[in-house]
């Protein structure tokens, strides 16, 4: 842990284009002053403190990989409890970030803050602090909430704008009940997806598959499988021309491209007939 360090302090969920600002930022600042930067990322959201858990868009270990490509040295992850929230800036700044982590200087986003009530650019909290301004991307604001939307409406193109990559969902292939395969379409289900973590909407999209360390072009539903009169949500995937035990495999999930919505449909040999259409759309796609 640096000793002498510029911080930038927040949730940070996503890791997206707005935090690769905030921290180009704050690795200038560092070297302009010759310290160390230091990212602190709270942990858990704020939301589940107040018994209001939002699904979010990067996991733990997620936000710790993301930050890596972006060549963060040093992040730690400050626990979010009643003790830290009810704290006053000052005493937070005194507390936790002067006497425990050694920070000099703070590099902030435009709509971040710490302490109970909060802390603007140049007020005195006994270290300096420059609040950054926003920034937009085809005039959308970047920040963690209109992407969150995105991703609920399942308008993965639009996120990876913000984010500056493609949207991922990690889990283990499990066995389902074996109806693709019947009508030519094998799929793998997927499972143990991180609890907190947020699914796009129901539908079908193009995307890439990770299995064992090679990427695949698939297509994937989210959904009910309303023909077969399902109920419970799930995710399976099918990969064109491909053949392999996938079982118990851990599995990385790109979204690329949303299709079309989740559909029942009247009989099997309209099923196949989209499911088909599905197909060829996802091969054209990455040609």
């Amino acid at each position: 842990m640096p000793k002498n360090c510029v911080a930038s302090i927040g949730f940070f969920d996503g890791v997206h284009k707005g935090h690769k600002y905030i921290l180009d930022q704050l690795q200038a600042k560092a070297q302009e002053r010759g310290v160390e930067e230091l990212l602190i990322s709270l942990w858990p959201h704020p939301s589940v403190l107040f018994n209001r858990p939002i699904q979010l868009l990067s996991t733990y270990q997620e936000k710790i990989d993301l930050f890596q490509t972006l060549g963060l040295q040093n992040l730690i992850f400050l626990e979010f409890n009643h003790e830290t929230a009810n704290m006053s800036r000052n005493e937070f700044t005194q507390k936790i970030l002067i006497d425990r982590l050694g920070v000099s200087e703070l590099v902030m986003g435009y709509n971040n803050s710490f302490g109970n009530k909060g802390v603007e650019q140049n007020q005195e909290i006994g270290i300096p602090v420059k609040k950054l301004d926003k920034i937009t991307i085809n005039n959308k604001d970047v920040n963690s909430s209109i992407l969150r939307n995105l991703i609920k409406e399942g308008n993965v193109s639009e996120a990876e704008k913000l984010l500056g990559y493609y949207y991922q969902l990690r889990g283990k292939i499990v066995s389902g009940y074996q109806i693709g395969r019947k009508i030519g379409f094998p799929t793998g289900n997927i499972s143990e997806i991180d609890k907190m973590k947020l699914v796009p909407s129901n539908g079908v999209y193009i995307c890439e598959v990770e299995l064992d360390s090679i990427w695949h072009p698939a297509m994937l539903n989210i959904g009910t499988r309303p023909s077969f009169n399902g109920s419970e949500r799930s995710i399976e995937f099918h990969i064109p021309d491909f053949e392999a035990d996938l079982y118990d495999k851990e599995i990385k999930i790109r979204f690329r491209k949303r299709l079309r919505d989740e559909k029942k449909f009247d009989n099997i040999d309209n099923l196949i007939a989209q499911l088909n259409k599905d197909r060829e759309q996802t091969i054209k796609f990455f040609e």
